[in-house]
C-alpha cells in the first residue's frame, strides 16, 4: 500500500472546510479531482472517510482517526525530505562529540545551543569522558571529535590534533581536615595517611590513568568533581581539582595547599578523524579552534571580546 503526501494533504484539507469545492480552491483544482484524490485514498485503506451531507461533507471516526494521525506522518516526511537534502549537500546527520571531563560546563553548553542553532537537522550528542577515556573514544569510533584529551596523542595514524593550550589544577583539603592548617610544603609521607578522591579512567582500550594518587595510597572513586568537592569540603578526602572549578565551588570550604610534587598543568588537544568529513564535522573543529574558545576550554577567563557564531 502507499499513499503520497499530496493526497493526504488534500484530505486534510476537505477535512478543514468539510467542502470538497472549498478544498478545490484552496489547493487550485478542479472539484472533480479532488473527488478523485479522496475516493482513491478510501479504495486504498478499504474504509470511508467522509460521509456526505449536502454541499458539505464529515468525518466519519475513520476519518477523525486519519486526521489526528496523518499530521505526524506528513512531519515525517518532510524532515525525511530535509535531511536526505542535507545530506547531500555534504552535512552529517550525525555528530558525536567526546568531551573531557575536566572542560567547562559552560563552554560545553555554548558550543551545543550554536551547533544546534547552525544545524537544526543534525542529531548532537555530546559524551563525557576521563582521562584516556577520551583518546579511546576516537580510537574506536565512539566519537568523531574529542575535546579536551590529555597530553600526547597515542598514535598520529587517521587522526589530525591541535593543541587547545593548559589547565590548571589546585589542590585542596577541606577547611576543617587535619592539614588545612598545616603552613609547610606537603609532602607525600603526610598526603598518604588520607584518602584520595578520584575519577576513574573511561577508557575501554588504551591504559587506564588516574590524575593522582599516590603509591599506597587509599582512594575513593566517584563519578563527577561536583561529588568529589563536596566530598573534600566534608573532610573526607583530598585531592586536586581543575583550578577553574575551584573557582566555582568557593561556596565549599575547601583550602588550597602545597604540596611537594605539584601537579604539573595538562596540556589538551582538539582531535578528530578528518575522513568523511562534512560540513557538521568541520564547523565543529573551526569553532572550537578559535582562540577565545580554546582559552574557554582550557578554563581561562573568557575575553571580554564580542564573540561570533561561525557560519556553515
Amino acid at each position: 500500500m502507499f499513499t503520497s503526501d499530496e493526497s493526504i494533504r488534500v484530505v486534510r484539507m476537505v477535512a478543514k472546510y468539510q467542502s470538497i469545492t472549498v478544498a478545490a480552491e484552496k489547493l487550485h483544482k478542479v472539484p472533480s479531482a479532488i473527488s478523485y484524490t479522496v475516493k482513491k485514498l478510501e479504495e486504498t485503506f478499504g474504509v470511508q472517510l467522509f460521509t456526505r451531507k449536502g454541499c458539505y461533507i464529515q468525518l466519519t471516526s475513520a476519518g477523525e482517526y486519519f486526521i489526528h494521525h496523518s499530521k505526524s506522518i506528513l512531519d515525517d516526511l518532510d524532515a525525511l525530505k530535509r535531511n536526505v537534502a542535507i545530506v547531500d549537500a555534504g552535512v552529517e546527520s550525525e555528530l558525536t562529540v567526546a568531551v573531557n571531563n575536566i572542560v567547562p560546563q559552560d563552554e560545553l553548553i555554548d558550543f551545543v545551543c550554536t551547533f544546534e542553532e547552525t544545524f537544526p537537522s543534525s542529531k548532537l550528542t555530546v559524551s563525557r569522558e576521563v582521562y584516556n577515556g577520551c583518546w579511546d573514544a576516537l580510537y574506536s569510533g565512539r566519537a568523531d571529535i574529542v575535546v579536551g584529551a590529555p597530553h600526547a596523542v597515542p598514535a598520529t595514524d587517521g587522526v589530525v590534533s591541535q593543541p587547545l593550550g593548559h589547565m590548571e589544577w589546585d589542590f585542596v583539603v577541606g577547611a576543617g581536615h587535619p592539614l588545612a592548617r598545616s603552613e609547610h610544603v606537603l609532602e607525600n609521607a603526610e598526603l598518604r595517611r588520607y584518602p584520595a578522591v578520584c575519577i576513574r579512567d573511561t577508557s575501554v582500550n588504551l591504559q587506564c590513568m588516574q590524575a593522582w594518587l599516590l603509591e599506597g595510597q587509599k582512594p575513593i572513586f566517584v563519578s563527577d568533581f561536583p561529588t568529589a568537592a563536596a566530598l573534600i569540603g566534608r573532610n573526607a578526602a583530598i585531592g586536586y581539582m581543575p583550578s577553574h572549578l575551584y573557582r566555582s565551588h568557593s561556596g565549599l570550604p575547601l583550602v588550597r595547599k602545597v604540596i611537594r610534587e605539584q601537579k604539573h598543568a595538562t596540556r589538551l588537544f582538539l582531535a578528530y578523524r578528518p575522513d568523511g568529513m562534512g560540513k557538521a564535522r568541520r564547523w565543529a573543529v573551526d569553532y572550537l579552534s578559535q582562540p577565545e574558545r580554546r582559552d574557554g576550554l582550557c578554563g581561562v577567563a573568557r575575553s571580554s571580546c564580542k564573540e561570533h557564531a561561525l557560519t556553515p
